[in-house]
Order: C-alpha cells, then sequence, then structure tokens
C-alpha cells in the first residue's frame, strides 16, 4: 500500500503541475483575449470620438467661414455705403431691406433645418432686417434694441474679419436653445463697423449631426469648464427645457482632465474623448464623449469553459486572483501617493508621513516648504513642454541632495517640500535650495522657502504647514521686492540721467495707478507690477532722440513712426531683468487704445492687460495737466472731461470711473486736511 501510495503521489504531484500550467496557460489566453476585446473597444470608441470631433469641428469652421464670406455680401455693405440716411432706408418696399432679407433667406439655406433667426443689425442695437424660419420681419416688426443679447457686445468688440459663436442660450424669437454666429460687416480698412450680420444655429442640430451609426455607442457634448453635458444625441433638445442633462454628472472629472484626447472608463463603459480645438472668438469649450453602450466585460466574461472545468484548481485560482488583487492594491496606492511628472511622493503622501513624525514627539522633524521664483516666466517664455521638463530636472535634483538626511515631495505647479531630521536642518536648507535652482540666457530660477520644527514650533501637521507657508511667502515677498526695487531704480535712474523733465511725471502716473489698482480690486504682488509699470512706462524713450522729445509743436508721421518704438524698446529693457518680467508685457501694453487703435499691437477691449489699461488712462491725465514745452498744462476738471470724453474709444471705460473715484476721494481727503 506504502509502494501504491509512493508511486501515486509523483503523479499527484505531476498532475497538480500540470492543472496548474494549464490553469495559468487559460489564464493567460483570457487575459490576452480581454484585453484584445478592450482595447478594440477602446480604438472604436476612439475612432468615433475622433471622427464626430471633426465633423463638430468643421461644422463650427464652416459656420465661421459663411459667416465671414457673408459679411462681404453687396446688400449689407450697400445699406450703409448707397446714399441715404438709415431711416429713410427702413421702410416698406425698401429695395435696401429687402436685398438684406435676400441675403439672409440665402444664408438659410445654406444650413437647411439648423437655422432659426437671421438678423441685420444696427451698431445702435436696431434691426435692420430678420428672418424667422424663413419668414421676412415687416419693417414695422423690426427690433429697436438687440443691444442686450448676449452676442451683441462681443461681436462689436470685433474687427471686420473675426467671428464670435456664442454659448448656447434661449432665442427670444424661436425659443430654442441656440449658438449664435455673428460678424462685423466691413466697409473699408479705414472705417469701424457700423452693423453686424447674425444667425443662430440650433442646439438640436448639433445634436442631429451626433447621431451614432448604430445603437453600439452614445454621442455627449460636455461643457468643458463644468462637466455639464450640453448635447445628448439620444435626447432631443427640447424648447422650454433645460439645456442638455443637468443631472447627468458622469463627466465631471474630463473637466479636470488636461489632455486633449484620451480614452478612460465611466462606469463601467469604454469611453473616449476629444477636447475641441477654440477658435479665436468660439466663446465655448467642449468635449465630445463617445461612450459605449454595453459595459465592458470582467476578466472573467473571456476565460474560457475548459479552464473553469478545472475543478482540482479552483483554491489555486482563488490564492492566484487574492494575490492579483493585493498587488494591484499596492499598485494603486504607490500611484495614488506619487507625482507622474517628477516621481516624487505627492501632497497625500507627505500628509501620511508627517502625521506618522508628528505623532513621535521624541524624534524632532524639519517641514520646509519651497516655492519656485521666476517658473512663470521661464514657462511663459519657452512654453508648457519646457516648464514641465524643468520641474522634472529639479525634482530629482531636490530628491538626491536631501536623500540622507530625509524625503522631497512635490506639491502641485511649482511648490515643492521637504521632511527631514531636525538635526539635518542647516545641511538641507544649504543644499534645497542650490538644487531648485538654475540659471539660463534669458532666465533665472530660484526658490523661496519657509521651514518649521515638529513638534518644536507646531504640534501638529496643520499647524507646521500653516506656519511653513507663511515663512516661505514672506521670504519670497521679501525677495522679490528687492530684486525689482533694485532693478527698477536702476531703470528710473538712467531715465532721469537721459530726461530730467520724465522724473516727476513718472512718479505721478505710479501714485495715481497704485490708487486706481487698488479701487478696482487689484492686490499684493499684481498692485506692485502696476506702479512699476507706470514707473518705466516710458523707459523706452531713451533711446527716441531729445529733438523728437522736446519739439516745441506737433510731431509730424515719420516722427510719430519713430516715437510709437518706445513702449518696444522699453519692453526689451525691462524684460532684461528676470524680475520685472510680469511688468515688461505691462509696458509693452501701456499705449493700446480700448478700440484697438493703439501701439504696438493695436490689441483691444479687455485682451489688453488691465495693469497697462489703468498706466494708459493715469499717463493721459498727467500728461494734460503738466506743462509741454509747445503749451502750458490744463486744469484737472479739464483733464477729467477729456477722459470721460475718450472713455470707450480710447481708455477703458471701467478704468475711467475708477480713476473718476480716486480722484474725487482725494479731493474729499484733501478738503477735510484743509478744514
Amino acid at each position: 500500500m506504502a509502494d501504491c501510495c509512493e508511486e501515486v503521489r509523483p503523479l499527484s504531484l505531476s498532475a497538480l503541475v500540470l492543472s496548474i500550467a494549464l490553469l495559468l496557460l487559460s489564464v493567460g489566453v483570457a487575459v490576452n483575449d480581454h484585453n484584445r476585446h478592450q482595447a478594440a473597444a477602446q480604438r472604436a470608441m476612439d475612432d468615433e470620438a475622433g471622427t464626430h470631433g471633426s465633423t463638430l469641428d468643421a461644422s463650427m469652421a464652416r459656420a465661421r467661414t459663411i459667416t465671414l464670406i457673408m459679411a462681404h455680401n453687396a446688400a449689407f455693405r450697400g445699406f450703409y455705403l448707397q446714399p441715404g440716411s438709415r431711416a429713410s432706408k427702413l421702410r416698406r418696399g425698401s429695395t435696401y431691406v429687402d436685398g438684406a432679407n435676400d441675403a439672409l433667406v440665402y444664408l438659410e439655406s445654406l444650413f437647411p433645418r439648423q437655422i432659426g433667426e437671421l438678423c441685420f443689425i444696427d451698431r445702435s442695437g436696431s434691426e435692420n432686417a430678420r428672418v424667422v424660419h424663413g419668414k421676412r420681419a415687416p419693417v414695422s416688426d423690426l427690433s429697436p434694441d438687440e443691444a442686450s443679447n448676449p452676442f451683441f457686445g462681443p461681436t462689436f468688440a470685433l474687427r471686420p474679419g473675426q467671428v464670435f459663436q456664442s454659448e448656447p442660450y434661449v432665442s427670444p424669437d424661436t425659443h430654442d436653445w441656440v449658438v449664435g454666429n455673428a460678424t462685423p460687416i466691413p466697409l473699408g480698412l479705414q472705417r469701424r463697423s457700423v452693423a453686424i450680420v447674425h444667425y443662430e444655429l440650433s442646439v438640436e442640430s448639433f445634436r442631429e449631426q451626433l447621431r451614432s451609426d448604430d445603437g453600439d455607442y452614445g454621442l455627449h457634448l460636455v461643457d468643458a469648464r463644468t462637466g455639464r453635458v450640453v448635447v445628448d444625441n439620444s435626447r432631443p433638445q427640447k424648447v422650454g427645457a433645460p439645456l442638455g442633462v443637468p443631472g447627468d454628472r458622469r463627466f465631471a472629472a474630463l473637466a479636470r482632465q488636461p489632455r486633449a484626447r484620451g480614452v478612460t472608463m465611466i462606469e463601467g463603459h469604454v469611453a473616449a474623448y476629444r477636447h475641441l480645438g477654440a477658435a479665436d472668438g468660439n466663446a465655448n469649450d467642449w468635449i465630445l464623449v463617445a461612450v459605449a453602450t454595453d459595459r465592458a466585460p470582467g476578466i472573467l466574461g473571456d476565460v474560457g469553459a475548459a479552464s473553469l472545468a478545472i475543478l482540482a484548481v479552483a483554491l489555486v485560482l482563488m490564492t492566484l486572483a487574492v494575490f492579483s488583487l493585493r498587488a494591484s492594491r499596492r499598485e494603486l496606492e504607490t500611484a495614488a501617493a506619487s507625482d507622474v511628472l517628477t516621481g516624487l511622493p505627492n501632497r497625500r503622501q507627505l500628509m501620511t508621513d508627517l502625521e506618522g513624525r508628528a505623532a513621535r514627539p521624541a524624534d524632532p522633524v524639519v517641514l520646509l516648504l519651497f516655492d519656485l521664483d521666476g517658473f512663470k516666466h521661464y514657462n511663459d517664455s519657452f512654453g508648457h513642454l519646457a516648464g514641465d521638463a524643468l520641474l522634472a530636472r529639479l525634482g530629482q535634483a531636490l530628491e538626491r541632495s536631501v536623500q540622507p538626511y530625509g524625503r522631497a515631495y512635490r506639491l502641485g505647479g511649482d511648490e515643492f517640500c521637504v521632511l527631514a531630521d531636525a538635526s539635518a536642518r542647516a545641511e538641507v536648507e544649504r543644499l534645497a535650495p542650490a538644487a531648485l535652482t538654475e540659471h539660463g540666457d534669458g532666465f533665472a530660477v530660484t526658490t523661496s522657502y519657509g521651514a518649521v520644527v515638529i513638534p518644536g514650533e507646531a504640534a501638529g501637521s496643520s499647524e507646521a504647514l500653516l506656519i511653513a507657508d507663511q515663512r516661505m511667502y514672506a521670504d519670497k515677498n521679501s525677495g522679490r521686492a528687492t530684486a525689482r526695487r533694485q532693478s527698477t531704480d536702476v531703470l528710473l535712474r538712467a531715465l532721469a540721467e537721459r530726461h530730467p523733465s520724465l522724473e516727476g511725471h513718472l512718479g505721478g502716473v505710479a501714485q495715481l495707478a497704485e490708487a486706481v489698482g487698488r479701487h478696482l480690486g487689484i492686490e499684493g504682488e499684481a498692485l506692485d507690477h502696476v506702479r512699476v509699470a507706470a514707473e518705466l512706462h516710458d523707459v523706452g524713450k531713451v533711446a527716441i532722440p531729445d529733438a523728437i522729445l522736446n519739439k516745441p509743436g506737433p510731431l509730424d508721421d515719420d516722427e510719430w513712426a519713430f516715437m510709437r518704438r518706445h513702449t518696444l524698446i522699453g519692453e526689451r529693457i525691462v524684460a532684461a531683468a528676470p524680475a520685472l518680467g510680469a511688468v515688461a508685457k505691462l509696458v509693452r501694453a501701456s499705449h493700446e487704445r480700448w478700440d484697438g487703435d493703439g501701439y504696438p499691437d493695436r490689441t483691444a477691449g479687455e485682451d489688453i492687460p488691465l495693469g497697462a489699461r489703468i498706466v494708459a488712462v493715469c499717463d493721459a491725465y498727467d500728461a494734460i495737466i503738466a506743462d509741454r514745452p509747445y503749451r502750458r498744462g490744463r486744469s484737472a476738471a479739464v483733464a477729467m472731461d477729456e477722459l470721460q470724453r475718450c472713455a470707450g474709444a480710447q481708455f477703458d471705460p471701467a478704468v475711467v470711473a475708477a480713476f473718476a473715484a480716486v480722484l474725487a476721494a482725494d479731493r474729499q481727503t484733501d478738503a477735510a486736511t484743509a478744514a
């Protein structure tokens, strides 16, 4: 019997080994099949997202192109270019109105069943012509005021050749949810736009474009800012109903996704998304998501019957599953505690480690928080890819430098952290800032930091982080102010030596700009940027000949062309100091106009940095009240009247209003002091 058992035992072991081998093989085949099926589903969803995303992009681009073409229609341009007043042309039977209506009807024919309302609107807000679902509105029914519609203001802020595509809104005429398309009517290179042509594409027409070829997937148009579903291809957009599907929050995570495309899982369904490219003038930021109708099968769904039939190895299969789950859990925990870009532990891991060290008061630890100085300038100058590469290099350098004493972390953005033994504080404070420093042609990235000892200076992790953060920003503000102030003082001294007459002017403009900026809610470093930009906005005039600057009369065209170069020269001079990188951009834009007729870039409206708009108003006021070689200065009241007259054309009306409020408050203060 013993001999028989001895003979059976090797056979049993061989059978067990063979069963395990067969099980592993069957699991491998099942996994391979599962991965293949999953990859096929992902490719299918990615193809659908790409195809329909391209279709939607092309549709929006076609709408922009046709809008621009229609803006050149002779009927629209002739309405204003032909002799006669607008009122004389707005009468029953007018050929001008008929021509405009014909053009609108033709435009409607280019988008069958997609357009609800089309209109031709004067700058005053009054309609010149309107067509709704092919029906021409009589002159007596034309609206006298369309200025409150969401497309009106943004469109008139554009130059001819640009198109504004609005976010979805409810049309006041058709009551459908629509996306407005509008463009100014060009009347020649030097003439401002006096009218716009506008039409509304229904949101339902976008849903029609997103019809799936079969029932294997659904398509959803999602607002990239909020994650809200704007269009669901399976749900018609009804009149009077809310936009899209307000209660569908499945795609909220995609609103925080920085990548332009990708494949993901949404509630067990394979999904692919495309972030649609936003063109200039398009107020919409959309993500197109394709979601498989059927849930993705688990790996057990691909296991063959033969593998499941191996009953003798069921326990082994269960054990392998447990090991697999444990391994996956460890991998997820590692990924959740690591920064993807640098590979360093992230904030979550820091909090875990910090809580653990804080619970051991006999083992003191030092916490150091770091924030990079100059990184934003580097990112703006060299691009986000170069910025990411720099963060990775600095993170690796920090890890190597502190490895003997503690652990390095990346908290996000340009913030890093070190947790080390308190006894090594001096060495870490010497090595870590050096590791987070990099210099090159046109840039200098350094770091500010704050340190705190636990439990000596803080009882717990939250208090320690707060103290370290406060000390870091105190260090940052101190260092930045010194570097910026030194650079500013050097440039102002050079300008004063070259043109002594500008010294008082620049100081007055700076004081006014700081007061107006504070009134408008600017504070901290941003307010300092405005003040310094006001001090340095004329620094480029060091390159302007005295004969032009001091000419006792108006400048001719050639002299003006030379003078207008001073903002570009000033930007180059200021940008040479890394601490003044943000100020240089304000100097460049300090002579732009609200209506886009300024220099050097002809930027208009809110595209001009707010700080530059403030400097422009304060500079103009100070120039008016100051004595010039060819005239005496005028009164403050005359200067204020001139600013208000030019508000909306040369100056930002909101800044002019804030300036007036600051001036009035100063007068009240002076009166109270005198009394």
